[in-house]
């Protein structure tokens, strides 16, 4: 397998993005979601995404996010690998770039968030060792606090610190994806 390569999403290369985070997450609207993401959204600290390519092939998509209010924690988005490549190693090489990514940013902690369907996605977090806990909020809906799960990960030699269900406006980013 040759190297990946990540390239910062633009608006020069923001439709294959979409069409690739489209691919791996139909049920989303991935240029509505991307723009209000680096340009509307009051809550966020900072966004970036990348398209991940072997040789010239794109293979998939991951990007790191933060909370204004929870500054010391970077949050993966748009994490996915095209179907036709799972298996093959890529998701794992390229959830590393993302801790070293949020490393590099200063960041002391790596968090995500998934539904607990999303069993391969569960099954790379807790490879790579990640604390999980259920995620509930009284500020949620129902079917988030049903079904979220939040994994973090420590990027200092600090134990990591729970979530502890800290609202994360999941309920809002729901509404705004149908």
């Amino acid at each position: 397998m040759n190297n990946l390569d990540f390239v910062l999403v633009t608006y020069d290369n923001l439709e294959l993005a979409v069409k690739i985070q489209n691919s791996i997450f139909p049920f989303e609207d991935g240029k509505q979601n991307y723009i209000e993401g680096i340009t509307n959204d009051p809550y966020r600290k900072e966004m970036e995404n990348y398209i991940v390519y072997n040789s010239d092939i794109p293979v998939g998509i991951v990007g790191l996010y933060s909370y204004n209010e929870y500054p010391s924690d970077a949050w993966l988005s748009w994490f996915g690998v095209l179907e036709e490549y799972r298996g093959c190693g890529y998701g794992g090489r390229i959830f590393d770039f993302f801790l070293n990514l949020a490393k590099s940013k200063g960041y002391s902690s790596v968090r995500v968030y998934t539904d607990d369907g999303f069993d391969s996605a569960i099954h790379l977090y807790t490879k790579k060792k990640m604390l999980k806990e259920k995620y509930s909020n009284e500020l949620e809906s129902e079917e988030i606090n049903n079904e979220t799960i939040i994994f973090s990960k420590s990027l200092t030699q600090e134990k990591i610190k729970k979530w502890d269900n800290k609202f994360l406006q999941l309920t809002i980013q729901a509404e705004k994806e149908k």
